[in-house]
């Protein structure tokens, strides 16, 4: 089993198995123009618990597009990076600053980077299109090397075994992901000599900010699924919160996030203050040494002998809290079946943090409002989830 980690705690793992198993009937197609299919599957290398969405790309100002398929739905992080080969025969112009006419990102996951070029598309998810979008290309064999001041540059993503994905759809909390620019060529780096302070706007933008209309952010809608988990769940990915009659927050219930992004988790009686909600965690993420962690090939997920049903407290906005059940089953057992979708897998994580990974969404409507961006509940960032 291999572990991946993205931008807020990314963690991929692939499954052992493959078909068969217990389906959840999909969901009806989506029809409205801000819906678009959420599927979760085995995806590219057969991974488990990742939301996958279709997104077309094309040169500026043409009808010279690609649809990737497969791209992993994330509200831990901001901004579209594809691989490069999924984009071959689609060209891209470069973002440029000033006299540079080279714009190269080093995104910094928890334990790997992506490395490669800024460019410019338009891109169209479902109904909703952006224009003259900056994102990033990963793995470019154009630009090779990643640079000695760019963290974890040993462990640079250079395909789907690395992403579980054909790319990333950060459509997380902010407008713009603060990642760590250069503007010279992977030759000349000495250091970080070469880096830039890019403007908030030539940044990779989250796509969702730049839409028309139905831009303040994303609802996700995904069934239950039970204790043995399901090969295979179809839900929906709405555009917009409070702006159409399928993506009101109504009763939901709302967590006003800090200016990073995080909240307070109680646990056990201990706060923990670096929270998040994140659809590109394949897990329930927390520390708890009660829990027995998981040998060999599934270290890093929690084996307790029976499954674990447990509690934890969210902060909501305007006082009071939500306490959220949930359940840890043993990930060895669980993922010796043949099944991609899961409810109970979890892990442990340092420091204080709780990350409400993908099981979390399993039949909940979960949104995510965007910095500064209006809704009924107030401005973001915030997170709300109906259960």
């Amino acid at each position: 089993m291999k572990l991946l980690v993205s931008l807020v705690l990314l963690l991929v793992l692939t499954a052992c198995g493959g078909g068969g198993g217990e389906n959840v009937t999909p969901a009806p197609t989506p029809t409205a123009t801000n819906a678009v299919a959420l599927v979760v599957e085995a995806g590219p290398g057969g991974n488990v618990n990742m939301p996958y969405v279709s997104v077309t790309v094309c040169t500026p100002g043409t009808t010279s597009c690609k649809t990737i398929d497969h791209v992993m739905v994330d509200t831990g992080s901001t901004g579209l990076r594809l691989l490069a080969s999924a984009l071959s025969g689609v060209t891209l112009p470069a973002q440029t600053s000033g006299t540079s006419s080279t714009i190269l990102e080093c995104a910094q996951f928890l334990s790997f980077v992506t490395w490669g070029p800024v460019k410019l598309a338009d891109i169209a998810i479902g109904g909703k299109r952006a224009s003259n979008v900056p994102i990033q290309l990963v793995a470019d064999p154009v630009y090779p090397t990643a640079p000695s001041g760019c963290s974890f540059a040993s462990s640079v993503a250079t395909g789907t075994n690395d992403l579980g994905a054909n790319g990333i759809l950060g459509v997380g909390l902010f407008t713009n992901d603060g990642q760590l620019y250069y503007n010279c060529m992977p030759t000349t780096f000495h250091g970080s000599s070469c880096r830039v302070a890019l403007a908030a706007s030539q940044q990779v933008q989250n796509p969702v900010s730049l839409f028309g209309s139905d831009n303040n952010g994303v609802l996700l809608q995904l069934p239950a699924v039970t204790s043995t988990g399901a090969v295979r769940v179809q839900g929906q990915l709405i555009f917009g919160i409070d702006t159409q009659p399928n993506n009101q927050l109504g009763p939901a219930k709302v967590i006003q996030t800090d200016s990073s992004g995080y909240f307070t988790t109680t646990y056990r009686g201990v706060a923990l203050s670096s929270s998040f909600i994140d659809s590109g965690s394949n897990g329930l993420y927390f520390d708890d040494p009660t829990l027995t962690e998981c040998g060999g090939v599934n270290t890093g997920f929690y084996c307790p002998t029976s499954t674990q049903n447990l509690t934890a407290t969210m902060p909501l906005k305007g006082g009071g809290s939500d306490a959220v059940n949930f359940s840890i089953g043993n990930a060895t057992t669980l993922l010796a079946n043949p099944s991609f979708v899961y409810a109970n897998l979890g892990g442990p994580i340092s420091g204080p943090n709780f990350d409400w990974g993908l099981p979390f969404f399993l039949g909940r409507s979960v949104y995510t409002v965007i910095e500064g961006r209006s809704t009924s509940a107030g401005p973001g960032p915030l997170f709300a989830y109906t259960n």
